[in-house]
C-alpha cells in the first residue's frame, strides 16, 4: 500500500547549472517519519538519481 505525500523542493542541476523547482504528489511505499525532511530528500533523490545533498526539501505532508 503507498501512502502520498505532498512535497516542493529544490534540485540543484548539473547541466545546465541551477535550481530547478518541483512540488506536487509523491506516493512512497513506507511510512515517513513526520518532520523527516533528511528521509524526504533521501526518497527524492534516488527518484531523481542524484545525491541527498542536491535536494532541498521546502515541504513534506502527508495527504490524507
Amino acid at each position: 500500500m503507498s501512502i502520498k505525500y505532498y512535497t516542493h523542493f529544490l534540485l540543484q542541476e548539473r547541466a545546465p547549472k541551477g535550481m530547478s523547482e518541483f512540488r506536487g504528489v509523491v506516493e512512497v511505499n513506507r511510512t515517513l517519519l513526520r518532520g523527516d525532511l533528511k528521509e524526504a530528500a533521501t526518497v527524492l533523490a534516488k527518484n531523481f538519481e542524484c545525491d541527498t545533498k542536491d535536494i532541498k526539501v521546502l515541504q513534506w505532508s502527508r495527504l490524507h
